[in-house]
């Protein structure tokens, strides 16, 4: 991980950099007076931000100085035309959350290329959002997760701690459950000031008492893949080993595939 010094200096470059490509007639402003530098001067992208001259100055000179707030990165994010990934790399430098990124599900030619994927795999999968919600799954997750996914409770959160069939359906719902919560956590650290998370979590905190008793916990883990078994009411005892694979340019996003474990050859 990078330390202060050479987070602001990348960040610095970084901004000094698409400062100078960007155009100013980009901005549709009179900037005609004879330039020397190329692209956009500090107190051009400040003043278009709305924010001091000498504060944006000194994080191109990566000085020490306060960390930018959310919104003044977005208005710098906007002066300098940034594209997703590059705004992304902003935030991530300043160490701060962007609540106005939105994910690119809203273009159909991506979403329609995860579903293809989702729908290909031969083993239960399904794609979970940052609230654990689910967005795409399978054939073989639909019969799986029935209870689930054609429950009350789609949010698997709210599934597994405010629908009772979810206590009958996972085998060792306790300990799955605290796992759950402890890896859910990730999800709410990036996105702390997100008020659909919080409001998620607010929904859980008083509909449930485990729930509760387990988030005050604070225990922290990564989904990392894990044996998985499920009291189906069709098919019986089921046992699958569970692996969790994160979306290229959406971090939010889970695909998470349970493959059946192997059955034992049987003795002659």
């Amino acid at each position: 991980m990078m330390d202060s010094y050479s987070r602001r200096l990348a960040l610095g470059q970084f901004l000094r950099k698409h400062r100078e490509r960007m155009a100013p007639e980009a901005h549709q402003q009179s900037f005609r007076r004879r330039r020397r530098t190329p692209g956009l001067r500090r107190e051009e992208v400040a003043g278009l931000a709305g924010i001091s001259t000498s504060w944006y100055a000194r994080l191109e000179q990566a000085e020490e100085t306060a960390a930018p707030s959310a919104a003044a990165l977005d208005r710098i994010a906007t002066v300098l035309r940034l594209t997703a990934p590059e705004r992304a790399y902003l935030f991530h430098l300043s160490g701060r959350i962007d609540l106005n990124y939105v994910a690119d599900l809203e273009d159909k030619s991506v979403l329609s290329a995860i579903e293809s994927f989702v729908l290909g795999i031969s083993s239960p999968a399904y794609l979970l959002d940052k609230y654990w919600t689910p967005l795409l799954w399978n054939g073989e997750a639909a019969r799986l997760f029935a209870i689930w996914l054609e429950g009350p409770e789609i949010n698997l959160l709210r599934h597994m701690f405010l629908d009772p069939k979810a206590r009958a359906f996972v085998v060792d719902w306790e300990l799955r459950a605290r796992q759950l919560v402890a890896q859910f956590r990730l999800d709410f650290g990036n996105a702390v000031d997100d008020p659909k998370m919080l409001g998620l979590v607010g929904g859980l905190t008083e509909g449930s008492d485990v729930f509760r008793s387990m988030w005050s916990d604070q225990r922290v883990l990564f989904r990392n893949g894990s044996d998985k078994a499920y009291n189906h009411p069709d098919f019986g005892l089921l046992k699958f080993h569970q692996t969790t694979y994160l979306v290229a340019g959406q971090p939010s996003l889970k695909l998470i595939v349970a493959t059946p474990e192997a059955k034992e050859p049987v003795g002659e």
